[in-house]
């Protein structure tokens, strides 16, 4: 991935060259908004998924289930979503 913003190190902050953004209009355009859309769709999908892994788990639960394979399977999901939710936080990505 190829980073868009750089880093000051006096702030702490981060900044954009001005090629990355375009006002058209009234509304920001360009390959950084375009990006943080994508990483926005992707944080939801993560949430999303979580909501039906804990639902689909809990049917197992209720059904006994909970030591089957396909249990196993979606808890491995599940915590594989919830890692990536953990460093997202650990970065303030929440």
């Amino acid at each position: 991935m190829s980073r868009l913003t750089l880093k000051n190190s006096e702030s702490k902050t981060y900044v954009l060259s001005k090629e990355m953004l375009e006002l058209s209009e009234i509304v920001y355009k360009g390959e950084a908004v375009d990006k943080l859309a994508k990483f926005e769709d992707f944080y939801e999908n993560l949430i999303n998924d979580q909501t039906k892994l804990n639902e689909e788990l809990d049917v197992l639960r209720n059904e006994g289930q909970n030591h089957s394979a396909h249990f196993r399977e979606l808890f491995g999901q599940k915590m594989m979503i919830n890692h990536i939710l953990i460093r997202l936080k650990t970065y303030g990505l929440e």
